[in-house]
């Protein structure tokens, strides 16, 4: 095959290059789908498309306060080879496998090797801004970067640095990039980088239509850890966003896909085989453009998971409960509640087993047993707080040794309830504390 020598200092895909190199996948597909499978087209392609390589064996002396992982240098080795070879693509390996950094440790390497140091724009959820602010901070903190949210007047105090061009990166969110395009869209950005990136795949969204309308990006990242779907529109807007030049109507599409069944240039209904075969041929397209690894195909590089089963026992007040449970189906009250007939002294509990739950979980899940050792204590308002709200469950008292360490040692920990109640007593108990913390419900 005849190899695409590309300008590496060039911003864009030439059409003529980017036509080439479609042709050949087209042919290749053809040539798969006639001899059920051809290991050297499928090479060849990849091959053309990537024809300038570049061996990258570490990472960039900016990415500090870490090491990447081999399967990460890979991925690393991967996006400078699209730069090398003016090719835009989709990162999408399985969530976890870290996208985030394999995107910052493309961004260092370039500033370091290719003196190309932005600017770099990045979109992201609202929901992930933070923590990619977060990983900046850990793995590039001398990469200049601007988090552009918040009010308008925070917002508009950023033009001045935005004009001044004293920064690499601009991390932004979705909703910003489409209400605020008359300021961010007049920067000339060298790279777009779109976190969450199957939203793309809808080619009438209005986050895709603005980028491709208002905004200059020759180079382009998608990042996502779902894969590509067998659906022509969601293929086609993909792969509208990474080679706009190129897929610019539906007209260019069925032009490059769909012409061999429409020879009489009227519009045709596609059997299951011939779709089947334009899916064959998109999928083949993309390929240069996407990296897809899973968890299962890595595992061997990732560090192995470290289980702990802690028992620990009940509290004095939840074995009094938890026995009286047992044996009666009821807890006592101060008789002050009635039951339907009229009868106090008594709640009955129809179910047994999800009450013992909560039992074990934490006594106060059950008011009247909090209002009563409030008045017990002498508290006014029939809620407890302090010492007396750990020391009343053994999974609190447990929780309270080990919290306190991992918070002196700068750990953040993940705590699952499957109930939203007992989710409000741990609410109590960190404030008691002065615990910052984040409730997730719903």
């Amino acid at each position: 095959d005849e190899k695409i020598l590309l300008d590496p200092n060039s911003e864009e895909v030439s059409e003529k290059d980017a036509k080439q190199i479609i042709e050949t996948a087209k042919q290749d597909v053809d040539d798969e789908y006639s001899m059920q499978y051809s290991a050297r087209g499928s090479q060849s392609y990849y091959t053309v498309a990537h024809a300038i390589t570049e061996r990258v064996e570490k990472q960039s002396s900016l990415l500090i306060n870490g090491t990447l992982k081999h399967y990460q240098l890979q991925g690393l080795e991967w996006m400078v080879s699209l730069y090398n070879n003016n090719l835009n693509g989709i990162l999408a390996d399985e969530m976890g496998l870290g996208k985030t950094i394999q995107t910052i440790a493309l961004i260092t390497y370039l500033m370091e090797h290719k003196r190309l140091n932005g600017p770099y724009l990045i979109i992201v959820p609202l929901s992930t801004l933070s923590n990619w602010t977060y990983e900046f901070d850990k793995w590039a903190p001398s990469v200049v970067k601007i988090s552009y949210k918040g009010t308008p007047a925070m917002r508009r105090s950023l033009v001045p640095q935005l004009r001044s061009g004293k920064f690499n990166v601009l991390l932004t969110t979705y909703e910003y990039i489409i209400k605020d395009k008359h300021i961010l869209a007049k920067i000339r950005w060298k790279y777009m980088i779109v976190d969450e990136g199957h939203r793309m795949k809808n080619h009438h969204c209005k986050l895709t239509q603005v980028l491709n309308t208002h905004y200059v990006a020759p180079r382009r990242i998608l990042l996502t850890g779902t894969p590509l779907q067998n659906k022509l529109p969601e293929l086609w807007a993909l792969l509208n966003f990474l080679l706009p030049t190129i897929f610019k109507s539906c007209s260019t599409f069925e032009q490059w896909f769909n012409a061999p069944f429409a020879m009489t240039g009227e519009r045709v209904d596609l059997n299951e085989e011939e779709t089947i075969l334009i899916i064959r041929r998109l999928h083949k397209v993309l390929r240069p453009f996407l990296l897809r690894r899973l968890k299962k195909e890595v595992e061997s590089q990732l560090p192995e998971k470290v289980e702990y089963v802690i028992k620990c026992d009940m509290s004095a007040l939840q074995k009094i409960l938890y026995r009286h449970m047992q044996a009666k189906g009821i807890l006592l009250t101060d008789g002050s509640e009635k039951d339907k007939k009229g009868k106090g002294g008594a709640k009955t509990l129809m179910n047994t087993i999800m009450q013992l739950r909560k039992i074990c979980n934490h006594p106060y899940m059950f008011q009247h047993i909090e209002e009563s050792f409030a008045e017990h204590l002498g508290y006014s308002n029939g809620v407890i707080n302090g010492a007396e709200l750990y020391r009343a469950s053994g999974k609190f008292e447990l929780l309270d040794r080990i919290l306190p360490k991992l918070r002196a040692t700068n750990h953040r920990v993940l705590l699952f309830c499957q109930m939203t109640s007992l989710m409000t007593i741990m609410e109590d108990y960190f404030a008691f504390r002065n615990f910052l913390y984040l409730r997730l419900d719903g």
